[in-house]
């Protein structure tokens, strides 16, 4: 009896783990930009990848000045989202990304641990 509890026990670790692993969020929170790339890409398991640019410098003291650039992926079965990054594309409009930030990035999931769920229009 003690080994099945301990066995239970055991496979109920592994599962909060692998939960934790691949679908919980570590962070939420959004971006305010302009997007200035969106590619398909992934050999088997495709992804949406783009940039989003703060649309201004950042002083770096020890690196001089760099534009702010951030990378997302939008998952394939995601149409409405690509959807709305294409049209904003085509405005050369601002916007607000939503996104989810993941634990860990794993390979067939996207270039990044940061998933755009929502797109809103700024100003």
């Amino acid at each position: 009896m003690k080994k099945l509890i301990a066995l239970f026990v055991v496979v109920l670790i592994l599962v909060g783990a692998g939960w934790i692993a691949f679908d919980a969020d570590y962070s939420e929170g959004y971006r305010v930009g302009q997007i200035i790339k969106l590619s398909h890409k992934g050999y088997i398991f495709k992804t949406w990848e783009g940039t989003l640019d703060f649309g201004y410098l950042q002083q770096d003291p020890t690196g001089g000045v760099a534009t702010r650039l951030w990378d997302f992926s939008v998952h394939d079965i995601d149409e409405p989202v690509r959807t709305d990054i294409d049209k904003a594309i085509a405005a050369n409009a601002k916007v607000k990304l939503y996104y989810r930030e993941k634990y860990f990035r794993w390979p067939w999931l996207g270039d990044t641990k940061h998933f755009v769920y929502k797109v809103e229009r700024v100003g």
